[in-house]
């Protein structure tokens, strides 16, 4: 008698919604990452229009860093690539595409005025 072979496997999945872009903020794009700035600025365009402000960088890593307007009407470009060039750009390679989730909350300390 033979026996028969049984086959057996897990599976583990999962899925979610993806937008496009598939990030929200901030993009920066190393001196040499294979797609280029123009071409991203391309596909951002056609995907959505006059959503993201390109800034060329003098870095000798970095070449462009592509800012929401939505951040940028919370804070200077200059404060935000300053924050960039200290906390992010140290960890870029010149061949890599990096999302930066920068999420801004702005809060008073206090407010005072009349009635």
């Amino acid at each position: 008698m033979e026996k028969s072979s049984i086959r057996k496997f897990s599976l583990q999945l999962s899925f979610e919604e993806i937008r496009l872009p598939p990030f929200e903020d901030i993009l920066v794009l190393g001196r040499k990452c294979p797609q280029g700035k123009y071409s991203v600025y391309k596909s951002f365009e056609f995907l959505i229009p006059n959503e993201f402000e390109a800034f060329e960088i003098d870095d000798k890593t970095i070449e462009t860093v592509f800012i929401n307007k939505r951040v940028l009407k919370k804070m200077d470009k200059d404060e935000i690539i300053n924050i960039l060039r200290e906390k992010v750009f140290p960890f870029i390679s010149e061949s890599e595409i990096v999302k930066v989730d920068f999420k801004v909350r702005i809060f008073y300390d206090s407010l005072e005025g009349e009635f």
